[in-house]
């Protein structure tokens, strides 16, 4: 069985035939968006949510001729279910597609979308009851950027935070932006816990990404009476909590227990954040139905 599965503008082909031409403006300028979507069993996880996103991202990005919601979804459904993986990773990519070359976006364009699925493998549990160590990079977000709420091709900010993470052997590198406020991770949304309530950043303020699971993280804590907070927030914050946590799309919820030398809380995954990854995956068990093999 092939490892990938590859969707080019709606049709299924094989990996050697997975390909885009070289004037494609995606290549030449990261003039394009992208999806990373969760497939549990051939249930692409709140679907609706990443389409939101990325047909937002083609508003303001004005990508004329891209595809419509409904082939965006049928497209994503036919390869999820040609590759028919227990669990996948999905990532959907658009660009502008080939055009007049230069900064313009006047004249037709072809849109691409290129879908990839790859199968999902777990991560190790050890990272769920454990938790996972931070840094606080260097690489600051460009809060007043243009597309600092989108999620383009464009991933230079997080490439050189993630080279720091990786540099000084942790998991994860946390993102401040020219204010100095907390954003995200280069891979994350990050969440707080104080006193039992959830703070996070309020993505429209500091310039992150509107994270699709942190949104469903903190819908769930509503409905589960845990108080949430948009709040601007500060690495001083990361010392003063309780709790820390990670979303993201593929990893959920992954308890955040160290940032550099410093513990957070305890050390230790706390009980909001331990109820909280109980309650995503209940969540999804009942939309996808699909059972874990495990629930830390």
């Amino acid at each position: 069985m092939a490892s990938t599965h590859f969707s080019i503008n709606g049709q299924l082909v094989p990996e050697a035939e997975a390909v885009v031409p070289v004037t494609d403006r995606g290549f030449l300028y990261g003039d394009g968006l992208f999806e990373t979507l969760h497939a549990y069993g051939p249930c692409l996880f709140r679907m609706g949510m990443h389409l939101d996103r990325l047909l937002h991202g083609v508003d303001v990005l004005a990508i004329a001729g891209a595809p419509s919601r409904r082939a965006l979804a049928r497209w994503l459904q036919d390869a999820v279910d040609a590759a028919n993986f227990p669990e996948a990773n999905v990532r959907l990519t658009l660009t502008r597609g080939c055009g007049p070359r230069g900064p313009s976006i006047r004249g037709t364009f072809r849109p691409n979308l290129v879908i990839m699925v790859s199968e999902y493998l777990r991560r190790a549990t050890f990272d769920y009851t454990k938790g996972v160590s931070a840094m606080i990079a260097i690489t600051r977000r460009q809060e007043a950027s243009v597309v600092a709420n989108l999620k383009t091709t464009c991933y230079i900010e997080q490439i050189f935070a993630r080279r720091e993470a990786d540099a000084a052997g942790v998991d994860e590198a946390l993102l401040l932006n020219n204010a100095g406020l907390l954003c995200e991770g280069a891979a994350s949304n990050i969440t707080l816990v104080k006193d039992g309530t959830l703070f996070a950043p309020d993505p429209k303020l500091v310039g992150a990404l509107p994270g699709t699971a942190q949104l469903v993280v903190l819908e769930r804590a509503g409905q589960l009476g845990i108080p949430v907070c948009r709040v601007n927030l500060s690495p001083f914050d990361l010392r003063d909590c309780d709790e820390a946590f990670l979303t993201a799309t593929l990893r959920e919820i992954t308890p955040l227990v160290r940032v550099s030398e410093n513990k957070i809380g305890d050390g230790k995954p706390g009980p909001v954040t331990r109820k909280l990854m109980a309650a995503y995956r209940k969540l999804v068990e009942k939309e996808c139905r699909f059972k874990f093999k495990t629930l830390p």
